[in-house]
Parts: C-alpha cells; structure tokens; sequence
C-alpha cells in the first residue's frame, strides 16, 4: 500500500463536504471559484447509486462558465513520474448536449479557459476530447483515440469516463521533468506523447476544473472526483 512518503505531492476530491456549494469554497479540498465571461455555472452537490459528484450547469451566455481551482503555483511535476484522474459524464437530460459542451480538467498555470503556457489536462470540445503537455519549452496536444469512443474521440451522453494521465521519463533538462504522457480512458489506452514532453521541474502549476460554453445554453457536465499526485525518487 502506497505511503504518504512516497509521494512528493497527492491530493483527492470526492466532493463530499459540510460546506454549502453556493459558498467560496467547494468541496472537501475548498476549491476556489472564478467566473468567466459574464455568468457563473449553477454548481451542485448530487449523488447517483452511492456515488457523489459536482454537477456543473452552465451560466445561460456564449463563454459562460466557472473554473475550480487549488492553490496557485503548488505543484511541479518531475522526472519520477506521477498522475491526474478524474471521473467525468455529461449528463443524458433532455436539455442537454455535446455542441457547444466545453471542459478543461488537470494540472494548469491559468484560472482561466484560455490555453495554458503550463501544464497537463484534458479538454473536451462539444464532446471531442484531447490531452495536452505544455511547457515554456514546447508544447504537445494528442487527440485521443480509444474504440470505446464515438469515431474513437467523442464522448457519449449519459456514459461515465474514467479519464487518467500518467507521466514518467527523465527529459534531461536543467530542472529535469518527465518526457512521457500517456492517457487511457476507462482503462483503456486512449493515445501517448513518447519521449516528447518538455516540462521542467522549475514550472508550477495548479489543480483546475473549468466548464463553459460557447452558446446561450445551460449545458451540464458532471465531475465525480479529481485525483493526483507525483512519487518522489526511491
């Protein structure tokens, strides 16, 4: 069984807490709120046959949305490898749909939608998902392929995803940071950045959610829970 000791860094959200959703806080780690654009998501505490999660409901506007975050510039990634988890369903409601449906889940230097300089995530646009390693250095975007997905890159409403990235490999930089990002969903390998990645150790970033949309609709998306963490040298 893994030990506190051995991680440089871990965290995990199940989004069960005393605290009201509506405060400043989320969950049980007290995420932050930023609103983009002009309107806030409604966000929500639900549950689903003994699971817990956050519903995100749109703000009603083109490029509204809210982003969740931890603690600016806590976290670097190195070259002993580590990961980010998270659970994630766009909800089959009526109401509903993958157009215009936007998210960003992972490890990033803005509090923002807009494209991070730092970091590692997945983004999915109107249900087509990616995953990304970007640095000062360079960046690398891979679209997943996996046969689970519609056309192997596009989320199904109403279907649960376990999204994971693992990252691993020495780059051999100054500040050295891993040179491989590999992305599996539901278990099953979704695409790999080989000996490509560029991060530095010296580069922070922050945990991060963020959902919108990019049409006057109130679209949903639900997040189960967010895990990561980066293993020290043995």
């Amino acid at each position: 069984m893994a030990s506190i000791f051995d991680y440089g860094w871990y965290f995990e959200e199940h989004f069960v807490g005393t605290d009201s959703v509506a405060d400043a806080e989320v969950g049980q780690l007290g995420w932050e709120i930023d609103i983009i654009s002009g309107g806030a998501d409604t966000l929500s505490y639900e549950t689903d046959e003994g699971a817990t999660f956050l519903r995100f409901t749109g703000g009603g506007g083109d490029d509204d949305g809210s982003v969740l975050s931890l603690s600016d510039d806590s976290i670097s990634l190195n070259q002993y490898g580590g990961f980010c988890r998270t659970r994630v369903r766009i909800p089959d409601i009526a109401s509903n749909t993958l157009a215009d449906n936007n998210f960003m889940i992972g490890l990033t230097d803005v509090v923002t939608t807009g494209e991070p300089v730092v970091g590692v995530w997945f983004g999915c646009v109107a249900g087509v998902m990616s995953f990304y390693a970007h640095s000062a250095n360079g960046d690398v975007t891979t679209a997943f392929s996996a046969p689970s997905l519609t056309s192997n890159t596009t989320l199904v409403k109403g279907t649960i995803y376990d999204l994971e990235l693992r990252w691993s490999g020495n780059n051999s930089n100054a500040d050295p940071g891993p040179d491989t990002l590999v992305c599996y969903v539901n278990g099953e390998l979704a695409g790999k950045q080989d000996g490509t990645v560029l991060l530095d150790s010296a580069e922070t970033m922050e945990p991060k959610m963020a959902h919108w949309t990019t049409a006057a609709d109130t679209l949903e998306l639900d997040v189960f829970g967010f895990e990561a963490g980066s293993y020290n040298g043995k």
